[in-house]
């Protein structure tokens, strides 16, 4: 009888466990398939889906519309204020694999987007306070170590830096589209 009660509690317990191990199993799962082409913002899901790789939110294009290349990789990097900072990947030209742009979605729709820059390397993203900084490796042979190019661009100004020079940051539209 008391070896019947501890296999019973033993049985109980596998299961339990059994149970927890496949939860989180499917948990981690699924934050692992999301795409890298959508993300959530406050104001819906961004999603880099749309006809020819442009940039939806919440479903609907944006104005401007903005493009990617051969798909739109979409990252939210945080929240400043009232709006959600996202950055685009351009990805799958031939010449240059990943170009980038800063976008902010707010409740009235997106601010104007950066142009697409970068220097086709991948990039690591960070954002502090009101300013987003993004670094790219620099290649420079096997062997030569060469300092990062580094760009950053100030959300409340909207001015974008490469190695701290100002460079323009409007994206030049192309039949009223932003092209990555």
């Amino acid at each position: 009888m008391i070896r019947d009660r501890k296999r019973l509690r033993l049985v109980k317990f596998s299961i339990s466990a059994l149970s927890l191990l496949t939860m989180t199993s499917v948990s981690m799962t699924s934050a692992l398939a999301s795409s890298p082409r959508e993300d959530q913002t406050r104001y819906g899901l961004a999603s880099g889906t749309g006809p020819l790789n442009t940039l939806l939110i919440d479903g609907q294009p944006t104005t401007p519309k903005i493009a990617g290349n051969g798909a739109l990789f979409v990252r939210k990097l945080g929240e400043v204020g009232d709006a959600d900072v996202l950055l685009l990947t351009s990805v799958g030209g031939e010449a240059c694999e990943a170009q980038y742009s800063i976008v902010q979605v707010t409740s009235a729709g997106i601010k104007p987007p950066t142009t697409f820059f970068g220097n086709c390397a991948t990039a690591k993203a960070a954002i502090s306070g009101g300013k987003v900084t993004v670094e790219f490796p620099r290649s420079a042979g096997r062997y030569a170590k060469a300092p990062a190019e580094i760009e950053t661009y100030d959300l409340a100004t909207g001015a974008l830096k490469k190695n701290g020079k100002t460079i323009p940051s409007a994206c030049k539209l192309d039949d009223g589209v932003c092209q990555g």
